[in-house]
């Protein structure tokens, strides 16, 4: 598939910035401001500094509030804490909910609601501010339902945009009904995902097909991971697509999660009924993509800054009108060994739109 580089900046590299378009700050760990050790796999901006993120191995399903403030001059993250909604408290005390496996996360302004995506049990259900279900959700097609998924690769990115009125989601990787799965040991095969859009009346009104780079791991003893974990809607009626591949050897040593992030336009692309089988799509009907930038985080000696990042919204615009993006990571937990243990990461690029 032909893409288009605008800037390729890989992190822990000594070389430039192809173009003066993006900017990849450093990783920050929410440690430093006393926030504890989760499993953040998805965010979303609410309002002012107030953002939503999910924890996927929290016990309640719901959301809890992000606060950070950013420098508006460099993008830098100046502070941050987190709070659980009274809501979710409440629920949590008398042991109403459970865990839905909650992995992606949009604000929805014209109820002002957030609707969460639970991979358990592929559904997005719509929750009020103070973290209670209000009993709605997105009509999901049948394609995409509990049933028709491979287990553990279902609904992890979720996006809005208001000015769009659109809702976009995908699985993490390619169905079963979709062909064979991208992995070391299938190197050679893409994964094909469908990227479907929802109106405000939670209906599917859309939908396109997206091709994924190849497998770069080759090391087929170790866990490794290719998926899209995360969207971004833009204004302009564009996505951003988080794509993300890891590789995480038995022992832990020598392993390596790289991040992709690319522009597609559906306005130039064409749509693709769900019912429409993907080997019956010609190569010119995947969405054209723009390479936006990449960088990779790994564990070895002198280079020890594995992160694997899951989630990602629009942050603030700066003073000279650049636009940023916040990336969180899932440190599960802050998983590891005496050797290294994952981080709560998150980190700031900054982008001419």
């Amino acid at each position: 598939m032909k893409k288009t580089v605008i800037c390729a900046f890989v992190v822990c590299s000594m070389l430039p910035c192809l173009a003066q378009s993006v900017k990849v700050r450093g990783q920050e760990q929410l440690n430093k401001w006393g926030i504890s050790p989760g499993n953040y796999s998805g965010i979303s901006h609410i309002r002012d500094n107030v953002y939503a993120v999910v924890d996927d191995k929290d016990k309640v399903d719901g959301f809890k509030l992000l606060t950070l403030d950013i420098d508006l001059v460099n993008g830098k993250i100046r502070n941050a804490s987190i709070a659980e909604p009274e809501g979710m408290k409440e629920r949590r005390a008398k042991g109403e909910a459970t865990n839905r496996d909650c992995e992606g996360v949009a604000y929805f302004p014209e109820a002002n609601t957030v609707f969460v995506s639970g991979e358990e049990e592929q559904r997005i259900l719509e929750y009020s501010l103070d973290g209670r279900p209000t009993g709605r959700e997105l009509s999901i097609p049948s394609i995409m339902q509990r049933k028709n998924i491979v287990g553990n690769l279902g609904f992890e990115a979720l996006t809005y945009n208001d000015g769009q009125k659109r809702f976009w989601t995908t699985t993490e990787s390619t169905l079963p009904a979709d062909g064979k799965i991208s992995s070391p040991n299938n190197p050679n095969v893409h994964n094909h995902l469908r990227f479907v859009a929802f109106d405000s009346s939670l209906k599917p009104v859309e939908s396109f097909v997206y091709s994924m780079d190849l497998p770069k791991a080759t090391d087929k003893s170790a866990n490794s991971i290719l998926g899209v974990p995360s969207l971004i809607a833009l204004d302009d009626g564009r996505l951003i697509v988080m794509e993300r591949e890891g590789c995480f050897p038995k022992k832990q040593y020598g392993s390596w999660v790289k991040i992709k992030l690319y522009i597609v336009n559906p306005r130039e692309s064409k749509a693709v009924s769900l019912d429409t089988p993907m080997s019956g799509v010609g190569e010119d009907t995947f969405m054209k993509k723009t390479l936006l930038c990449e960088f990779i985080t790994r564990l070895r000696l002198g280079k020890m800054n594995l992160s694997n990042y899951e989630g990602m919204c629009l942050g603030p615009k700066l003073n000279d009108g650049r636009q940023t993006l916040i990336l969180i990571a899932d440190s599960q937990n802050g998983m590891g060994n005496w050797m290294y243990h994952i981080k709560d990461h998150i980190r700031v690029v900054i982008i001419d739109v």
